[in-house]
């Protein structure tokens, strides 16, 4: 009986793990969905011509044990990687034989620039009005082998929003990099 219930036990979490799982895929469809928008092609021409957001490299400790593996799929069902969850970390591992490419668009001007950029201004500019504590701010780190990405660190993702923000843009900064790469 003892092992039947550890055995159920087990069964109920892996249900637990997967449920938690599709409600936050069901969470990161909705909001892709409100954000699709049309803009006006003169602010994507301001977009594009602002300077590159240089940001400090910090050291990265390893993981927490208690991390929360989640695959990254394209959408046709591809395997991209790994994005890992932990507390106020997310670790982004891609699949190795993908080789991608740190110079790869839009790794730099969309995902780096883009969108972990602005969550950056927005915790400067809480720690301006003396809301956010200023060893909050959002970092990241990339180990590379050379300029192909090994691994994306980012610290500081205080928010389920942006756990689901950088989950979805990262999906999407993948897959059109992997469409400008020769396959």
């Amino acid at each position: 009986m003892a092992e039947l219930k550890k055995d159920l036990e087990e069964k109920i979490a892996k249900a637990e793990k997967e449920l938690a799982f599709l409600k936050a895929s069901l969470k990161l469809v909705d909001e892709a969905l409100t954000r699709i928008s049309f803009r006006p092609a003169s602010r994507l021409v301001e977009e594009t011509q602002k300077a590159p957001v240089e940001m400090p490299k910090p050291s990265i400790e390893p993981p927490a044990p208690q991390e929360q593996p989640f695959p990254i799929k394209s959408k046709t069902g591809e395997d991209l990687g790994m994005f890992y969850i932990g507390k106020n970390t997310i670790r982004i591992v891609p699949r190795p034989d993908l080789g991608l490419n740190l110079k790869t668009p839009p790794f730099q001007s969309f995902f780096l620039e883009r969108v972990i950029g602005e969550m950056r201004k927005k915790d400067e500019m809480a720690v301006d009005a003396g809301t956010k504590d200023p060893d909050s701010i959002i970092e990241y780190s990339i180990k590379s082998d050379g300029d192909i990405i090994k691994e994306i660190t980012i610290l500081n993702v205080d928010e389920d929003s942006r756990v689901r923000e950088l989950r979805s843009s990262i999906r999407w900064t993948f897959e059109r990099m992997l469409e400008k790469m020769p396959r």
